[in-house]
């Protein structure tokens, strides 16, 4: 190509471009399957509508799009090919069983660059094989089989919250809460500890990157290419580039080593091979391909991501509430006494019948949301039905849970710490709570922190078990093994979600949870 005609190149090159798109923008505006339902026509025509509140903005898409259903109704197209709907009683016909197929959608399930993961998986059949290869180890009876493993972990939290008794230092329960659900999941996806709660300050720099990863969900949903982009470069070029996915690839490394020593102890290990989710999955009858180190350490991230950052942060509000509101402290600590009289067993079996308790957790749980971020389902192969709208088969739709927990008709003083909202008449009058209204009675359909249908949270069982036994073990009696806190500069920001990172985060600056350790 000769010099002089290069300018005229990159003129037709853009010219090109500018064609294209806005022919791309008419079709959305008007030839697009949902062109007919309500939302900004801005957020129709382009994505970019999107990475401004979610890139730009930091996570506040979440609100943008509470704020659209004010002005347009309770069904709003947020992007070119999303419906988001805020319609508590819509919830189980977008999240279904087995009794229809449902897929996710390729665009949003590139955010954690773990497309081979289960919970990245798009196809509904493919996702089927690899959640049943799953199940098991996530079953009540695993986890309860495993359930020592837990506690071990919790006795020693407690320990090393003892040490700081009568030493006058605080102690960041937001740290110390995600070292011990990373150990908890270490112990029960490898076989080990990750040994985060030996850290004499609790680590704080996986308390980050846990959550600069789930910062950067957005950037990775929006230019997915790049991240693909960067496995491709020298390691010592990312570290210039983009420090934080140093971090991620040293994770990655870190899980494929565990899984690769997994393997062997499966493959050599005899009758002493611990029952572990590894070794459950390379005993699952799964096609070989599936069993690369590669796809499961995919699978790992997801695990150990998913398994510390929402049980921590729902431990860390639980734990707000309780300090904050003396009257349910006290009714929680005499309910726990009593159990403690009845005999030294203290297992999640029992701690789960104690009615306060576990309104205290379904409380805690209502309040911390699960994840903050819309989760999108396709009903690949039939159109869904709301009100009078039809929306097209293979259309992503999508609800938020903090829109259901916050809800007003359905939780009244939504932002109120209230479990007596999860207990029955006698159970309130004990506790001295008054009378909710009629309508909290049937609100346990309307908790969704976990999702529902075929691609709800496999950890649930897990993450039970670990609310109700560190619950438990924090507030037990004192010559139990129990800890008196004292909440230290610590208000109620820090556990406001004020920035949706996928999972929430509070406001920036945020300094976590900080408490005293009396005894």
């Amino acid at each position: 190509m000769e010099l002089s005609s290069f300018p005229l190149a990159c003129c037709s090159l853009l010219l090109l471009l500018i064609c294209s798109s806005c022919v791309l923008v008419v079709r959305r505006l008007f030839y697009s399957p949902i062109a007919h339902f309500p939302g900004p026509r801005l957020a129709a025509a382009t994505f970019l509508y999107e990475f401004y509140y979610d890139v730009v903005r930091d996570g506040r898409y979440t609100w943008e799009i509470r704020r659209m259903h004010q002005q347009y109704g309770p069904i709003v197209r947020i992007n070119p090919y999303e419906l988001h709907i805020s319609d508590p009683y819509f919830y189980d016909k977008i999240y279904v069983g087995p009794t229809r197929r449902t897929q996710k959608w390729h665009w949003s399930a590139k955010m954690f660059g773990t497309t081979r993961a289960s919970v990245g998986t798009v196809d509904h059949d493919v996702h089927r094989m690899r959640r049943a290869a799953l199940n098991p180890s996530f079953s009540k009876q695993s986890v309860s089989r495993l359930e020592p493993v837990i506690q071990r972990c919790i006795d020693r939290l407690c320990e090393r919250l003892r040490e700081f008794s009568g030493t006058g230092k605080y102690v960041n329960l937001s740290n110390a809460f995600t070292c011990l659900s990373a150990d908890v999941i270490g112990s029960y996806a490898f076989g080990r500890p990750y040994g985060f709660l030996e850290s004499e300050d609790f680590h704080p720099a996986w308390r980050k990157l846990m959550m600069d990863l789930s910062r950067s969900t957005h950037l990775m949903k929006q230019l997915g290419w790049a991240y693909g982009l960067l496995t491709c470069i020298p390691e010592f070029l990312v570290n210039l580039v983009h420090p934080l996915t140093k971090e991620l690839f040293r994770l990655r490394r870190d899980i494929a080593s565990q899984i690769a020593k997994v393997r062997l102890m499966d493959k050599y290990g005899g009758q002493q091979v611990p029952q572990t989710i590894f070794h459950g999955l390379f005993a699952s009858g799964l096609p070989a391909e599936e069993l690369s180190t590669e796809r499961l350490t995919e699978e790992g991230l997801t695990i150990v991501g998913a398994g510390t950052v929402t049980t921590a942060h729902t431990l860390t509000v639980i734990v707000f509430h309780l300090l904050s509101n003396s009257h349910v402290l006290e009714a929680l600590r005499r309910e726990l006494d009593d159990a403690a009289a009845e005999g030294p067993e203290w297992t999640w079996t029992k701690l789960a019948r104690l009615p306060l308790l576990s309104a205290v957790i379904s409380e805690g749980l209502r309040m911390s949301y699960g994840v903050s971020h819309r989760l999108q389902r396709i009903s690949p192969d039939s159109p869904l039905q709301y009100k009078q709208w039809t929306i097209p088969a293979g259309t992503p739709v999508s609800m938020t849970q903090m829109d259901m927990h916050e809800n007003e008709t359905i939780f009244p003083e939504a932002d109120a710490f209230m479990p007596a909202r999860w207990l029955n008449e006698a159970q309130r009058q004990a506790l001295e709570a008054g009378t909710v209204p009629p309508e909290a009675r049937e609100a346990r359909k309307f908790l969704v922190p976990f999702s529902r249908g075929t691609r709800a949270c496999l950890g649930i069982n897990l993450a039970y078990a670990e609310l109700h036994l560190a619950i438990g073990s924090l507030f037990r009696p004192v010559e139990c093994g129990g800890l008196d806190l004292e909440l230290f500069e610590t208000d109620r920001d820090e556990v406001t979600c004020e920035l949706d990172w996928f999972n929430p985060a509070p406001k920036l600056g945020s300094k976590g949870v900080r408490v005293i350790v009396h005894r």
